[in-house]
């Protein structure tokens, strides 16, 4: 049976009965049908009240594990579908409020509505319509049957992992209308959700959307039309606009400055729990929390963990809003870390500006480390003895993955000339980012401003393309195993059936890990009889190289070569041309 992420959208778009539905989803017939049909609406769902903002009650209907697992392979299935409009920033990948924010940054007046009763108000028959209509063009059975996966009690549960795309689904003719209406009074919408913005620097406010009167607007009957015929009202309790003197915020973000900024309560919220733990230790400030402040939660089942999740989140909001270079995320992040340094949080080092050597970044939290003592290898061996780097050393083991690596470029780029050079050096693994990170008949991208990606050149020994730096060493290196027995597999030394290795007795590997097409590297889920992990982590793997424990301290880095010629080419290269 096919797994949804294995399904094409033909396969989805063809379905024209249950059975069908069913093998489409990733479960049997009888499964589909037990949930449907004989579970009654209490045992599928749970529900729950949680406080508003601004004081009331919203109600969360959650699923059970059940209909949650169907819910969430269709949800994949319609996000394949789904061709989300620029407008649109809630549950689209690549959006969030952050980016709903950006477009609003800078306006004169900026005017928020919310669309009232907003997963209630889409209705059975609502969804069911869609599933009947373009690009579905399903058949009533199946369209039927999709409409009660979906909902819950007639109409969209608040919980649910279908109703956000589905939502967006619905609302795909709402954001046609808003757009045309935004192209004719010249001013911008975006749609979060059940969160409308527009922003313009037309003033007055264009009557399109409506006129402030004795400092209140006034929502049009065009914009307000709009809103009903596509099966929606709006909420005026929520309604509310901000000229660029006053505070204006789109999705709690505020706008009035160069980017999306947090409201001063929130941080300094943050700073109290910080000094609570500082003042009173993690144990009591925990304890103070949730019997005088958080509302949702009165009495978790472990206060110290709970707490502390809270504060590591809250703090991870910031860094994503602010930057992780952000200077106010930076003194939290150091704070959090001496109450835990086991917390996990990124953070970015500031490139030193006076530094005269490039600077190379690397993907993961090891990839320096493999470079840095490769480095330090080959000039032992008289070669690159005139090639001057350096290499960025994420405090606190940082991980850095390929996207935020390529943010790092783009951000950087775009900040002054750096005087040293800045390469971010990319392994082969994702296709999509490899096309980014080089320009046309080379292996680099030089983006502005001193700053240059570079992509792993594959080598020699290497027969396939989707290299990452521990593909540099021999297998023999690679397979050396640590003092307690453990090291890394390639992905080709098991069965893909039977998952057992080639040559070892009793040696296992999870099924998820064989699935790749080249030798990958495993540095987990590779078990004993026992079922005890035997794995090396990568980590571990990096450390033992670079400090020679014995073992891994005779590895050669003759492959390296490549990476550093390529290095070389990019440290030569004219910068200003």
């Amino acid at each position: 049976m096919k797994k949804p992420e294995e399904t094409t959208i033909q396969n989805f778009l063809e379905v024209t009965t249950r059975r069908e539905l069913a093998q489409i989803l990733g479960v049997e017939y009888k499964i589909l049908a037990f949930n449907l049909y004989k579970l009654t609406d209490n045992i599928k769902y749970i529900e729950f009240e949680i406080p508003k903002k601004n004081g009331g009650q919203r109600l969360i209907t959650a699923p059970n594990s059940g209909i949650k697992y169907i819910q969430s392979n269709l949800s994949k299935l319609l996000l394949n579908v789904y061709q989300a409009k620029n407008c649109t920033h809630g549950y689209v990948k690549d959006k969030s409020i952050k980016t709903n924010a950006k477009t609003h940054l800078n306006k004169k007046t900026v005017i928020n509505i919310d669309l009232e009763n907003f997963f209630p108000s889409i209705n059975f028959g609502r969804v069911r319509g869609i599933f009947k209509s373009y690009p579905f063009n399903f058949n009533d059975i199946v369209s039927t049957t999709l409409a009660q996966i979906c909902c819950y009690k007639g109409s969209l549960p608040q919980g649910a992992p279908t109703s956000p795309i589905v939502s967006n689904l619905i609302c795909y003719r709402l954001d046609n209308h808003l757009l045309d209406l935004a192209k004719k009074g010249k001013f911008v919408y975006t749609r979060y959700a059940d969160d409308i913005t527009f922003s313009t620097n037309v003033f007055p406010v264009p009557i399109e959307i409506g006129n402030i009167v004795e400092n209140n607007l006034i929502i049009s009957e065009e914009l307000s039309s709009v809103i009903k015929a596509n099966g929606f009202s709006i909420n005026e309790k929520k309604t509310r606009y901000a000229h660029k003197n006053n505070r204006q915020e789109v999705t709690g973000l505020i706008v009035n400055g160069k980017k999306p900024n947090i409201n001063r309560k929130y941080i300094r919220n943050v700073r109290a729990m910080l000094h609570a733990c500082e003042k009173f230790k993690i144990d009591k400030a925990a304890k103070e929390h949730f019997s005088k402040y958080n509302y949702k939660f009165r009495n978790p089942l472990s206060p110290v963990l709970s707490f502390q999740s809270e504060l590591v989140g809250k703090i991870g909001y910031i860094g994503f809003i602010r930057g992780k270079d952000d200077l106010i995320y930076k003194k939290l992040y150091n704070r959090i870390k001496a109450i835990n340094p086991a917390v996990k949080l990124s953070i970015v080092q500031n490139v030193s500006e006076l530094s005269e050597q490039p600077i190379v970044w690397g993907e993961g939290k090891t990839d320096w480390k493999h470079l840095q003592t490769a480095f330090e290898w080959l000039k032992t061996k008289n070669k690159f003895t005139e090639l001057k780097l350096s290499f960025e050393n994420y405090k606190d083991g940082l991980e850095i993955n390929n996207t935020e690596l390529l943010k790092i470029c783009e951000g950087l780029s775009k900040t002054t000339f750096h005087k040293s050079k800045i390469i971010c050096l990319f392994d082969r693994d994702v296709n999509s980012i490899n096309k980014k990170v080089v320009e046309k008949g080379k292996l680099y991208k030089h983006w502005g401003n001193n700053v240059y990606s570079v992509l792993l050149p594959v080598p020699s020994h290497r027969t396939f393309e989707n290299i990452c730096i521990e593909h540099y060493y021999d297998d023999s290196e690679l397979m050396v195993k640590d003092k307690n027995g453990r090291r890394l597999f390639l992905s080709t030394e098991f069965d893909k059936v039977t998952r057992k290795h080639n040559s070892e007795d009793l040696i296992y590997a999870n099924k998820n890990v064989l699935q790749s097409t080249f030798p990958k590297i495993l540095d987990s889920k590779v078990f004993n009889e026992s079922g005890i992990n035997i794995a090396l982590p990568k980590s571990e793997y990096a450390d033992n190289v670079m400090n020679k424990v014995k073992g891994f301290d005779n590895h050669t880095f003759d492959n390296f070569i490549p990476i550093f010629n390529l290095l070389m080419e990019v440290v030569k290269h004219n910068s200003t041309v």
